[in-house]
C-alpha cells in the first residue's frame, strides 16, 4: 500500500486529535502502536478492493496499488474505525485500558465524519462508504462488499438486527431495520425503509414497509 504521508505522521495525527479533543494517556500510544500492523493489514485489504479513483495510485512499476491518504476524510474514518475495532478485538492484556482508548477513537471518528459506526460492530473485511454523514450502522450481520452513503440506518427493532448479504448497496436516506433479511447484490433505493421484511437476492427496493416495491435488479 502507498501512503500519502509517513506512518509516524499518521500516528501523530491520531494521537494529537484524541489528545486535544479528550485527554492524553500513556495507553494511547502504547496500544495504538501495538496494534498498528494488524490495523494496516486490514486497511490495505479494504482499500485494495475499492475501485474509487481516490483509493489507488500507480506504483513505480506502473501497476495500480492501494493508496491511503489520511487527509481524505472517508479514508481517515475507515482508519479510525479499523484502529478501534482491532484494538477492541485483539487487546487481551489490558482490556479496560483498551476500551478507554477505543472510546476516544470512536468519539473522534464521529467528530470527523458525522457517522456512527461503533467499534464493537463487526463490519466485513471489505466494505465502502461515501459521504457517510448522518449514517448509523448498528450491530447487524453484514456481507462482504457492503456499501452505504449519507443518511443511512441499519438498526434493531425489539433487539433484533438485520442480516445483510454480499454486495448490498444502500442509497441516500435508506433504512434496514429489525428482522429483515437482505439477499446478495441488492440495491436499497433512496429513502426506502425495510422493516421486518425479506428481500430476495438481486433486487431493487423502493418505498417503505408495508408498501415496499421490489423488482429484479438489471
Amino acid at each position: 500500500m502507498i501512503y500519502g504521508f509517513p506512518l509516524r505522521d499518521v500516528k501523530d495525527m491520531l494521537l494529537n486529535q484524541i489528545g486535544n479533543n479528550f485527554f492524553k494517556s500513556i495507553d494511547d500510544e502504547r496500544l495504538i502502536t501495538k496494534h498498528m500492523e494488524r490495523t494496516l493489514e486490514r486497511l490495505d485489504r479494504n482499500i485494495s478492493a475499492n475501485d474509487n479513483k481516490y483509493y489507488w495510485r500507480l506504483n513505480a512499476a506502473g501497476e495500480r496499488e492501494a493508496y491511503f491518504d489520511p487527509l481524505h476524510t472517508c479514508q481517515w474514518m475507515l482508519f479510525l474505525y479499523l484502529t478501534a475495532n482491532t484494538i477492541f478485538r485483539e487487546e487481551k492484556d489490558n482490556p479496560e485500558a483498551a476500551r478507554v482508548v477505543c472510546d476516544k477513537i470512536y468519539g473522534q471518528m464521529k467528530t470527523v465524519s458525522g457517522c456512527d459506526l461503533y467499534y464493537e460492530v463487526d463490519m466485513p473485511e471489505t466494505f465502502t462508504f461515501d459521504h457517510p454523514t448522518g449514517s448509523f450502522m448498528g450491530r447487524a450481520t453484514y456481507g462482504e462488499g457492503f456499501s452505504f452513503t449519507q443518511g443511512c440506518t441499519v438498526g434493531n427493532l425489539n433487539e433484533v438486527y438485520p442480516v445483510i448479504g454480499r454486495d448490498v448497496q444502500m442509497c441516500t436516506g435508506s433504512k434496514v431495520l429489525g428482522n429483515s433479511h437482505i439477499g446478495d447484490s441488492c440495491l436499497i433505493g433512496e429513502g426506502a425503509v425495510v422493516r421486518d421484511e425479506d428481500v430476495p437476492a438481486g433486487s431493487v427496493v423502493y418505498g417503505k414497509t408495508p408498501n415496499l416495491k421490489i423488482a429484479p435488479r438489471n
